[in-house]
């Protein structure tokens, strides 16, 4: 795989045209097909269509096996490990955290959910990072980075990649409309744990197009799809039906990998939200 080639194309669009804030068309690929155009150097065209506000959904880009697995064991790690919360600092062990309504509002976007963190530096005690790193690694190389940028970084070098578990409860679980830090990681890379209309019913991802519409694809997701478009493009995650609990394993599931500036660094380019008037993305009580 030739990073350089890649890299080389994404500067090109990045000095001479704005980065993309709106979503423009949902391109379906199975995951042969992503890794074959990647590993062969024949995916200059996916670069410029995702510069263009294409997202791409992989369908069975993670064996269902591993995905249900994975939501079992966050689930009981939450239930044997106490709630806390860490910077990404040197030493910062995995944790899990419920953020309410009120704490997420002291985020730089506002949310509600439970999230649990990972970080390579400490053993890997659920054994994901051979599976998630196989395709990490190819968006690396797609984004212009080498396949193993970051793994071994700390965060005193700056920059550390982070895997992010996150269950979004029903009623109240969203994410507001944003976009993400670009600065490292071109592309937002999530995971998909659950389906809509078995596991929860309404609500879920969503991007905005030109016009200000949500764009809603989460009937299109099945257990173990992967989707990944240009970090700066609108998207958040809508409340989901159903009876708050932050106990139970219902609602909206989803594994996020994104290589992070760490809190060694002052001045940090983070995530940013966009305020749009688009009240159904929002739960009641934040209208």
């Amino acid at each position: 795989m030739s990073t350089l080639v890649y890299r080389n194309i994404w500067e090109i669009l990045e000095d001479t045209f704005p980065r993309p804030n709106r979503f423009r068309n949902l391109i379906t690929l199975s995951y042969e097909e992503f890794k074959y155009r990647v590993e062969n150097n024949i995916a200059v065209s996916m670069i410029n269509s995702l510069y263009s506000g294409d997202a791409y959904l992989i369908k069975n880009g993670f064996p269902q096996d591993f995905m249900f697995r994975l939501q079992q064991e966050v689930h009981d790690y939450w239930k044997e490990h106490r709630a806390e919360c860490h910077k990404r600092l040197e030493g910062t062990p995995d944790f899990h955290r419920q953020i309410d309504l009120e704490t997420g509002k002291n985020y730089s976007i506002s949310s509600c959910k439970h999230s649990c963190y990972f970080y390579r530096w400490n053993n890997d005690p659920l054994n994901v990072y051979e599976t998630i790193d196989e395709r990490w690694r190819i968006l690396k190389v797609l984004m212009g980075l080498q396949y193993n940028e970051y793994e071994n970084n700390t965060p005193k070098d700056g920059v550390v990649d982070r895997i992010q578990v996150v269950r979004y409860p029903p009623s109240l679980g969203y994410l507001e409309p944003h976009t993400d830090a670009y600065e490292h990681q071109r592309l937002i890379f999530s995971g998909y744990m659950s389906k809509r209309g078995l596991d929860y019913n309404g609500g879920g991802f969503y991007l905005i197009n030109g016009e200000n519409e949500v764009i809603n694809i989460e009937d299109k997701i099945d257990v173990g799809d992967f989707l990944f478009c240009y970090a700066s493009i609108y998207h958040g995650v809508a409340p989901c039906e159903g009876e708050f609990d932050w106990d139970n394993d219902n609602g909206r599931w989803f594994l996020s990998m994104y290589s992070n500036t760490s809190d060694e660094v002052e001045n940090r380019f983070t995530a940013a939200p966009v305020k749009l008037d688009i009240p159904e993305v929002l739960p009641i009580e934040v209208r």
